[in-house]
């Protein structure tokens, strides 16, 4: 039972209608040539989303110098699903070809092959952060692996694991922009900071219209989580008056930091808090603007 590859003298028993296949062999793995049209997809695929442009690359490429890694496949009866190699394969169909190398498997665990699928697909496609994610999250719920287990099977440390998982607790809008790569993986491990899933979103969506680096979310991130610590929920903050509130939020905004005004019967007095020097320059720069 288990994965055992198609390897040696006896490929004709284990295929025997496909005596007409062209075999190479490759170390100990043995390669077959194998019809696109007996070739289907993989159900547990980890990449959701094609790029039509880098499928268009790879089917240049494949047209000018061929398929240089076979993809990996199950056999189910008399067909194949893939377990590794969908881009190959669809940019295979693209160019008009009408076989692909392939290494063949028999698996006769539906467990074990989803479990040899997403680890394949983890370790040798360009996942984004999201799918990557995912499959993580498939491995341990359909799998029933641990995270170190996981973390073991791929080759990355149980903290890589995790901080990736995490990725799915933000908003879905957020995670959207994470497939597309509008959003970096550092600008998530920011919104993550915050507590409060409007928060996540809000500043999400901030970053994107500004346009803003990982350290300037980072820097909104922190004023937003000062702000809240300095004035908590409870009848102090309540006591505050709403139009102050409204104008420490207008600050942090514009400052990116924690700003607070503190107002008395005779005076007051408004504090701008920064991090280290060159923080402290670039609010002096945004507190000087138009006074040069």
């Amino acid at each position: 039972m288990g994965k055992k590859p198609v390897l040696g003298k006896g490929i004709n028993a284990l295929i025997p209608d496909y005596s007409s296949a062209s075999l190479e062999v490759e170390g100990s793995q043995q390669i077959v040539q194998i019809p696109l049209e007996e070739i289907e997809p993989n159900p547990n695929q980890a990449r959701i989303d094609f790029d039509e442009v880098h499928l268009e690359e790879l089917a240049r490429s494949i047209q000018e110098k061929g398929v240089l890694q076979p993809v990996i496949v199950n056999r189910v009866g008399q067909t194949y699903q893939l377990i590794a190699g969908e881009r190959r394969w669809r940019a295979c169909k693209k160019v008009g070809l009408e076989t692909i190398p392939a290494i063949v498997y028999e698996i006769d665990s539906p467990q074990e092959w989803m479990e040899l699928a997403l680890i394949e697909n983890v370790q040798r496609e360009n996942l984004n952060v999201i799918e990557e994610a995912e499959a993580y999250r498939a491995l341990m719920n359909n799998c029933y692996l641990t995270q170190d287990e996981v973390a073991q099977k791929v080759g990355k440390d149980r903290s890589t694991i995790a901080n990736t998982l995490r990725l799915l607790h933000l908003p879905l809008e957020i995670q959207d922009h994470l497939r597309r790569g509008s959003l970096q993986m550092g600008h998530a491990r920011a919104l993550l900071s915050l507590e409060d899933e409007e928060d996540r979103l809000e500043l999400g969506r901030r970053c994107l219209e500004e346009k803003m680096t990982v350290r300037e979310i980072e820097r909104l991130v922190k004023a937003r989580r000062l702000g809240r610590d300095r004035n908590p929920p409870g009848p102090d903050r309540e006591r505050k008056d709403p139009d102050l509130i409204a104008l420490e939020e207008r600050l942090q905004h514009r400052y990116g930091t924690a700003v607070a005004i503190h107002r008395h019967p005779k005076k007051g007095r408004i504090e701008i808090e920064f991090y280290d020097d060159s923080d402290l320059e670039r609010i002096l720069a945004l507190l000087l603007e138009g006074n040069g």
